[in-house]
Order: structure tokens, then sequence, then C-alpha cells
């Protein structure tokens, strides 16, 4: 039996097996044992023909892993195993926008205690507002109000308090004075006032505009003290440090002024101890006239 060349024993091997390789692939390999250079046997060289099953195995396997490295690098690359790796290139992530400056806004009387001269804000039932102080020596006392002491360091002598109608979150409308029966409109609320017991009318209800809203405005002096603690028609907390107000009492005079903020009752009141000096019915004028709906 004549003995089989490489070429041929690569085709037969190459046939037989689950799947067909590339002919480039067997040509390739042939090459690559062919041109081999063969180092000089010490041991004497046994034809094909003469070797036993054992050995031709061992050949054929050794055949195999020259196949595989040769097709595995003739493979056209896919970014993985036989195929240059190409490493993804790094995710640039956004550089940060920076975050606008926020618009300076007027302090909060809440984070005052003694006020200077300035604007200032607060928010009454959900509606924010700002006015200004013409003048030092107003005392913030939390939401309700703001006051002055013109005649001494402890009691005020004048007060601007704010609330809504008919709820009121810090300053409570006081129900024998103000019931919720009165009405919902600005015109309805200063008629209840205007008439309410244990007042004398100064001024009656007359047509405003307090920034940029609808007002009405009325002036009463307290004649009989009906109404309620603190305010007369508004109740409170009390406060007891710097130029507190003590109480509405017999000869205040109490200037009121109802505001419709689209739909919703605002009630500010300036009032004054017959002792207050006439240069602070000016500076309370002044501001509720500064008043500013944000």
């Amino acid at each position: 039996m004549r003995p089989r060349t490489v070429d041929e024993l690569l085709d037969s091997f190459l046939d037989v097996g689950p799947t067909v390789a590339p002919q480039r692939i067997a040509a390739a390999t042939g090459v690559e044992i062919r041109t081999a250079r063969q180092r000089r046997a010490v041991w004497p060289v046994w034809s094909f023909a003469e070797m036993n099953t054992f050995s031709k195995l061992a050949i054929a396997a050794a055949a195999v892993a020259v196949i595989a490295v040769v097709g595995i690098n003739l493979m056209p690359g896919r970014g993985g195993v036989g195929g240059p790796l190409v490493s993804p290139s790094p995710s640039q992530s956004p550089s940060p926008t920076p975050a606008p400056r926020p618009t300076p806004t007027p302090p909060d009387v809440l984070d005052a205690q003694i006020m200077a001269g300035g604007r200032y804000s607060v928010t009454v039932q959900g509606i924010p507002l700002s006015f200004s102080i013409p003048a030092p020596g107003w005392e913030s006392h939390g939401r309700p109000y703001i006051s002055k002491s013109t005649q001494g360091p402890q009691g005020a002598e004048a007060i601007i308090y704010w609330a809504s109608f008919p709820d009121g979150l810090s300053a409570h409308p006081c129900a024998r004075l103000l019931p919720p029966t009165v009405g919902q409109s600005a015109a309805d609320l200063a008629a209840a006032v205007s008439t309410a017991r244990g007042t004398e009318l100064i001024t009656a209800p007359s047509g405003v505009v307090v920034g940029g809203h609808a007002a009405k405005q009325v002036v009463l002096q307290v004649r009989d003290d009906t109404g309620c603690d603190r305010g007369f028609f508004y109740s409170w907390e009390p406060f007891v440090l710097g130029a507190f107000w003590p109480g509405t009492t017999v000869g205040d005079t109490i200037r009121v002024w109802v505001i419709d903020v689209d739909g919703t009752l605002l009630f500010i009141a300036g009032e004054t101890k017959p002792e207050a000096s006439p240069r602070v019915l000016d500076e309370i004028e002044q501001i509720v006239e500064s008043i500013r709906f944000e």
C-alpha cells in the first residue's frame, strides 16, 4: 500500500468530523507543515505506513491543533477572540451645568426680630407679599404682626397685623365680631367691620387699591372692650418679648384694609395707642402702600 502524502492525510482528516473547515485554512496549514524547517532526527525514522494506530492518532491531534491556531488567526476580527480587541471609547460624561444663582429675595420677617429699613416678605394663607419699612424701630413677632414702641423699650404703641378670612393660620378671626356668615366679598367684610360692637366709625368703608388689587378701607376707634384679645378683630398667641402688642383696649384706633387677592380675602389692620406719635401713623400708611404681591 502506497504511503499517503501530508496533503492527502490533511484532506482525509478535514473531510471527517462535524464540520468542514474552510479551504484556505487547510491550504495554510499545509504550507505551514511543508515549509517548517526539520531538525535532523537522532533516532530512526519510520514511514507513516509503518506507524501503529496510536501514533497516527497523535499526529492527527497535533495537526488539529495547528489547524485551530491558523484558523483562529485567519478568522475575521469581531472584537473578540480571533480579532483585535477594540477597547470601547470611554464615555465622556457631560460637563455639569452650573446651577443658576438664586435671585435674591427679601428676608422673611420670621427671620428678623429687629427690623432695619428695607424690604421684607411674608406669606399669608399661601399668598406671598412684601413690604418696605420706611424707618427703623419696627420689630417682627412671628407671622401675625410687626410692631413699634414709641414711648419706651417694652410694649408697643403701634402694630400692623395680617390674616386671611374666614380662615386664619397664625391669627384667628373673632367669632363674635366676624362670623363666617358676613359674606365672601371685600365689601361684605368691610361692612361687618364698620358695624362691629364696641366701636365708633371714624371713616366709612371706601374703595382703595393695595398692591394692585381692589380693597376696602375702614377706620374705627374702640369705645368698649367687646372684641377678642390682642387685635380686637383677630386673636393670636401672646408674645412678651421686645415691643410686643399687649392687646387692644379702649381708646385705640384701628385702620382696616380688606383686600381681595384672586378670590382670597386678606385682612390687614394697623392699630395705634392714644400715646403713639403722629409720625408712626404715617409709617403705617407707608408700609401698607408699599405692599406688593409676589
